[in-house]
């Protein structure tokens, strides 16, 4: 009868088990196979199978003990990479620490390792939310000099940033020119323009946020909308209001009733008759 071999475990295999426990939040019984692998088998981890340790720590809000984890790996001869250093950041971001987050950035970049995307991106966050945003605009700049891509998720941060700050003006002048110099924007870069301008009652900025939106493609917030209609109105803003209101449903946009019978009502008081028929036409055809 032939035997079969008998399988023993591998790097990745630990590596695999680790990552399962700690996504269940079991830290020490990953740590306790970190051990087993080391002692028992005589495996040695790499950057990635730390890096679950990393990850796992700095998640559940441990991000001391990750910090030791990536001092072991140096004393122990595996240099931490990016990803190391990254996970070991959010962990820092997550609680609050910003200046030991920015520490562990300046430490990877001083062994000479190159921030991703991901960690300028953490970083600029953390600013942004501190309110540091003169930070958090230097640091966006660096990536541009280092020529490390900011994305979609980056750009998304900064005009956040920026609009908390009530610094409209800057975060517009990025929604005009960034598609022109090659950024995807995406709904959501708008929107969070809108839905500031809206709230801050900048009625003017937010119209013209609105047709820009329109013009290329994107259609905002079904509350947002109808909020921005409502205030147009209660403002006195005929013109306006009709303008943003054809042009929603050009773009199969369905305003809630009150936003048409305040529109027409303000219309009617104002005698104009022939946009509030227009108006109604409109209704009428969405309707069928």
């Amino acid at each position: 009868m032939k035997m079969s071999k008998i399988s023993y475990p591998n790097l990745i295999t630990y590596s695999t088990m680790m990552d399962g426990l700690c996504a269940s939040g079991k830290l020490e019984e990953a740590v306790d196979l970190f051990e087993e692998m080391v002692s028992k088998d005589q495996i040695l981890p790499d950057a990635l199978t730390y890096n679950v340790l990393i990850n796992g720590f700095s998640c559940r809000g441990k991000v001391d003990r990750a910090k030791k984890i990536i001092e072991f790996m140096n004393k122990n001869g595996c240099n931490p990479n990016v990803f190391n250093y990254s996970a070991l950041m959010n962990g820092f971001c997550k609680e609050g620490r910003l200046q030991e987050a920015n520490e562990a950035f300046n430490e990877m970049k001083r062994i000479g390792l190159k921030p991703d995307t991901v960690g300028y991106t953490t970083l600029i966050d953390s600013f942004c939310k501190a309110g540091k945003m003169d930070e958090a605009m230097e640091l966006l700049e660096e990536m541009k000099e280092k020529e490390c891509r900011a994305d979609t998720v980056t750009f998304n941060v900064v005009i956040g940033g920026l609009c908390r700050q009530g610094r409209f003006e800057e975060a517009l002048r990025m929604l005009y020119k960034l598609p022109n110099e090659g950024v995807y924007l995406n709904k959501a870069s708008y929107r969070i323009v809108l839905n500031f301008l809206c709230k801050e009652g900048e009625l003017g900025k937010a119209v013209e946020l609105l047709c820009l939106m329109l013009s290329r493609g994107f259609v905002p917030h079904f509350a947002t909308s109808n909020e921005l209609l409502v205030r147009l109105c209660e403002a006195g803003k005929v013109a306006d209001a009709a303008m943003v209101l054809f042009g929603l449903v050009e773009m199969g946009f369905k305003p809630e009733p009150d936003s048409w019978s305040l529109l027409v009502d303000l219309i009617c008081r104002e005698r104009k008759l022939l946009p509030a028929f227009e108006l109604l036409d409109e209704l009428v055809l969405m309707e069928q």
